[in-house]
């Protein structure tokens, strides 16, 4: 019925063979390009972060309610627990194929239930959940014109950060090394007992001092007007100015400065960067899910010589670029891809020794791998990854296997004398259940893919797929495309561009004729000896076991 309308419309199925290749080529310009495919670890990290507890408080006071709640979010196959210096994290594995949006939400709700049973200076929990994918794509350093460590670490947070998280496609920009800004506030423990107070007072004083409030709205007569009040301390010496305990009964009030000392510093150091010997600060750039890397690494570097703000002198410059491995990758993918293609054809024109044949054939290839690229586009969810493009790889030579045997099938009722389109006809009806056979056949392999589980599955069922739709398309360009084709070219298996090779095409044509009557002796030898060959095929299958 296919092959039959194919030839009755073979206008209709050139304009069809042209939306394929347009299509494959928006389709492959649009799906994400990834080193591997979307990974999704059924795992949620749960935390609290309790400063100041050592890791026994932290196991007695948190740890163990934090188990307690996460162990009974439903399916929660195990957790994993560690109590550090003022944190407390457990890590909820969920059973594969469950919904991890739905497993962390249940993990907040069942966390917040357990917060009244949590030591007072306990933090609100964060849940994290956990993707293979979210590493960073591109690194960055930022170093230069003598700046210290804490002026790097403030121009890449105030000026470079948020200028390249508007990069689209880029999720977040997160910074490693450098100092923090910190306003420290340091208590003399002599002139706070001289004075009757304590460090608590100190810490009221200056909460008390430094807070935001709104300060509403005075109304006078028809008009309102907003009232703004400085309530937040801006300048750091001004610290010094706070009250600790006012004036009363002749005692002279007690300010921070008369029992602290304030500094302009900075965090303890918990890592250093180096660039070239020199400090420096690392930025780290992590894409969105479902990105496309390549898109985002190329956004993120076109953008670096854009960012306002960065002094004279101070150079930021990748470090670190996850698409150079990817582009490497799908490169040696698609150059295997192509050689194998190439040498299919020239496999092909070798045994047909017809150009137009091998042309006609060839077209299998390019349709197949077009349709696969739209079938993966509407599909979604899936992107170009070692393991999609290594299925095609793979099934590059056996996308041509359907439309020679069909080929072959129409030459041979060519012979016999029959037009060209009734020749197609025939030919490909006489075969179109033996080559669906061989197709369903060839798929089969691949069905047991759809019982691995965990990441075997989610690495594999891409590959899958791909070859499923490259065979499954290659079928239907045997029985639709190369019919038509195939009909309007003559009935010789030998035109004109093969003899005119002449001595090379004879002398392969000699070697074709020799094979041919060397297995046709060798078959009528087994044949009279049915015994032996199935004796030997017994002891070659023992010995292979």
């Amino acid at each position: 019925m296919l092959t039959r309308s194919a030839l009755r419309n073979p206008v209709m199925i050139l304009m069809v063979s042209v939306a394929v290749v347009v299509l494959g080529y928006v389709s492959v310009t649009r799906i994400p390009v990834d080193l591997f495919p979307d990974i999704t670890m059924p795992v949620v990290m749960v935390g609290v972060m309790y400063p100041g507890a050592g890791p026994r408080d932290i196991e007695a006071s948190v740890t163990e309610q934090l188990e307690r709640a996460v162990s009974s979010v439903p399916g929660v196959t195990y957790i994993e627990s560690t109590s550090r210096q003022g944190i407390a994290t457990v890590r909820a594995n969920f059973a594969w194929g469950t919904d991890v949006d739905v497993g962390a939400s249940d993990a907040i709700q069942r966390v917040q239930q357990i917060m009244s049973a949590l030591p007072v200076g306990a933090q609100s929990p964060f849940v994290i959940k956990m993707d293979i994918s979210n590493f960073a794509v591109v690194g960055l350093n930022l170093y230069g014109a003598g700046q210290d460590e804490r002026a790097l670490y403030d121009l890449a947070y105030n000026v470079i950060q948020p200028q390249l998280e508007r990069v689209p496609g880029v999720s977040t920009a997160s910074i490693s090394g450098g100092l923090v800004r910190q306003i420290q506030v340091i208590a003399d423990r002599d002139a706070l007992a001289a004075r009757g107070l304590t460090a608590q007072d100190v810490v009221a004083a200056l909460g008390g001092a430094n807070f935001l409030l709104p300060s509403g709205m005075l109304k006078v007569g028809d008009v309102d007007f907003n009232v703004f009040a400085e309530t937040q301390i801006t300048d750091v010496d001004r610290l010094g100015d706070v009250i600790v305990r006012p004036g009363a009964d002749g005692r002279a009030p007690v300010f921070v400065r008369d029992v602290a000392r304030v500094l302009d510093g900075a965090e303890d150091k918990t890592n250093i960067v180096r660039v070239n010997g020199q400090p420096g600060v690392n930025l780290w750039v992590r894409k969105q899910p479902g990105a496309n890397t390549i898109q985002v690494v190329d956004r993120v570097l076109a953008e670096i010589p854009r960012i306002r703000g960065i002094p004279p002198g101070v150079k930021l410059e990748p470090s670190f670029d996850q698409s150079t491995y990817i582009r490497q990758s799908i490169r040696s993918l698609v150059n295997e891809a192509l050689m194998g293609g190439l040498l299919a054809m020239a496999v092909i024109f070798l045994f047909l020794r017809s150009f137009s044949s091998t042309f006609v054939i060839s077209l299998a290839i390019p349709l197949s791998i077009m349709a696969t690229f739209i079938l993966l586009y509407f599909l979604g969810g899936q992107s170009l990854n070692t393991f999609t493009l290594g299925g095609l790889a793979l099934g590059v030579g056996r996308l041509v296997d359907d439309s020679i045997v069909v080929l072959e099938n129409i030459f041979r009722h060519r012979a016999m004398g029959k037009d060209g389109r009734q020749a197609a006809l025939d030919g490909a009806r006489e075969v179109a259940m033996p080559v669906l056979a061989s197709t369903i056949a060839t798929i089969a392999v691949f069905f047991p893919v759809i019982f691995l589980v965990g990441i075997a599955r989610m690495l594999f069922i891409p590959l899958t797929l791909t070859i499923v739709f490259a065979l499954g398309a290659s079928y239907l360009v045997s029985m639709a495309v190369i019919p038509p084709l195939t009909a309007r070219f003559s009935a010789s298996s030998l035109d004109a561009s093969a003899r005119a090779m002449g001595p090379v095409m004879r002398a392969w044509q000699a070697g074709l004729d020799w094979t041919g009557a060397t297995y046709e002796r060798a078959l009528r030898w087994g044949l009279r000896r049915r015994a032996f060959v199935l004796s030997l095929i017994a002891v070659l299958f023992a010995g292979a076991m």
